[in-house]
């Protein structure tokens, strides 16, 4: 029998009466929304059910040479220098990053400034090349002169090995969330990228959560600031109270619940993104129930780079495609979205909430902390999509607010009304409109520092 999206959230909020006798009450009766609602613009969005079949239809059979590769591999047989490092984190996780030094328009030599990328939920580092190889930002910023670091944070494929515990046999070793991955390996990464470099700082880019990450390390870890140049955060996934995609939405009743835990143990701590069934079918979720109408009319919702929240298709390349689906989506951790929704759901940015009694004992409060984001010293620049469902740009300006006046450099608007989310990492135009403007201003901020590309 099919269960409406919200049918679970509402089982599950209706147990938390049954189970107030066991845990603490106050825990559970909180509102589903507390921060204002978001009005998105209205735009002028095809939704031509002809045209997008004529576009599926021409690229049917596509087949891209890449999509079966990897980064490596990819980079090598287009002439880029491309090396890996592992690093190994005080919790006992070992971290793979790799380091496009040069290429064949601007060869590898010492005195580069450095830029680590960051990648977002569900995404290992090859979500920056799922575009193709002229307009994804990796190789633009090779070409450009950069020494470029792709981290991969914990839980995605490449960081899968843990010296103790094993991803496949232990659910132990997916219990993090962003938290950690700010905490504990963001710094590994960055000390690694300055090491090796010989650059005293370093640039960051991070993509949603992967600027999560970064605000976490940059509120939370001593010294830290002092080894950044500057910050470049996209739709970075803070402050989310305003979020109304349709799946998280769907998931805002499970926040502050048992079904955390349920969710957790069903889904064993991680997704694979690549076959989305199993996480829509253990909430109850159908196609149907989430996919635009012109996705469902175009047979498209069972590509998981086509749901809502993601799909736009003013930006879409459809012949990119098969790049598109290999490249994007990878292992995505259950506890950092159950993180991030409950941020949404409280409209706040702070540290995960394990109950009140927990939280007693690790916090010493029922509440969890609030992450000081007046710690925040290095420069940021926020970049942020006018239809970004998930990180509107209500919570934007909200995030801007919050850090120090000094430390907020620029809020950039992204020119295209139709731009969302996951365009920062796949639409057809964001070379364009977001990768060369954000190269010239790390360019022009690169100068003001007295290093040289």
């Amino acid at each position: 029998m099919k269960i409406e999206a919200l049918t679970i959230g509402g089982i599950i909020w209706g147990c938390q009466l049954v189970l107030a006798q066991r845990f603490p009450p106050s825990q559970y009766f909180r509102p589903i929304r507390v921060c204002r609602a978001h009005q998105p613009l209205r735009t002028n969005m095809s939704n031509d059910l002809l045209a997008c079949t004529r576009e599926t239809f021409k690229v049917s059979n596509v087949k891209d040479p890449d999509a079966d590769k990897n980064i490596v591999q990819i980079s090598q047989e287009n002439g880029y220098l491309i090396d890996s490092y592992n690093v190994t984190t005080s919790d006992g996780y070992i971290l793979t990053l790799f380091r496009i030094s040069g290429g064949n328009k601007s060869p590898a030599r010492r005195g580069k400034p450095s830029v680590l990328l960051l990648h977002g939920w569900g995404n290992s580092c090859e979500a920056w090349i799922a575009l193709p190889n002229d307009k994804n930002l990796v190789y633009m910023l090779a070409d450009a002169g950069w020494d470029v670091w792709l981290g991969n944070f914990r839980g995605s494929s490449f960081s899968l090995q843990h010296t103790i515990l094993n991803a496949d046999r232990n659910l132990n070793y997916w219990d993090f969330s962003f938290h950690e991955m700010g905490l504990f390996d963001f710094p590994m990464m960055l000390d690694q990228a300055r090491r090796v470099s010989e650059n005293d700082k370093v640039f960051v880019i991070g993509h949603s959560q992967g600027a999560t990450a970064t605000l976490v390390a940059a509120a939370e870890v001593p010294g830290i600031n002092e080894k950044i140049h500057a910050v470049y955060l996209m739709a970075p996934a803070v402050y989310l109270g305003s979020a109304y995609d349709p799946f998280t939405t769907a998931t805002l009743a499970i926040a502050y619940t048992p079904g955390e835990d349920i969710i957790y143990d069903i889904l064993q701590g991680r997704i694979q993104l690549r076959n989305p069934r199993l996480l829509f079918s253990s909430l109850g979720i159908e196609p149907q129930d989430i996919c635009q109408s012109r996705t469902l009319r175009c047979k498209l919702c069972d590509l998981p780079i086509l749901t809502p929240f993601i799909f736009n298709q003013n930006q879409m390349n459809y012949t990119n495609i098969p790049r598109m689906v290999s490249k994007l989506f990878d292992y995505a951790t259950v506890k950092s979205y159950l993180h991030l929704v409950q941020n949404g759901r409280s409209c706040s940015f702070r540290y995960y909430d394990r109950g009140a009694r927990k939280n007693i004992r690790r916090y010493g409060s029922r509440e969890p902390p609030s992450y000081n984001l007046n710690r925040v010293r290095a420069p940021v620049y926020i970049f942020y999509a006018e239809q970004d469902d998930n990180v509107t740009p209500t919570d934007i300006q909200r995030l801007a607010s919050a850090l120090p006046s000094e430390t907020v450099r620029a809020v950039i608007r992204v020119n295209d009304d139709t731009f969302n989310h996951e365009d920062f990492s796949v639409g057809r135009d964001t070379n364009e409109l977001v990768y060369k403007p954000l190269i010239n201003m790390m360019t022009e901020f690169n100068g003001r520092v007295g290093t040289g590309i």
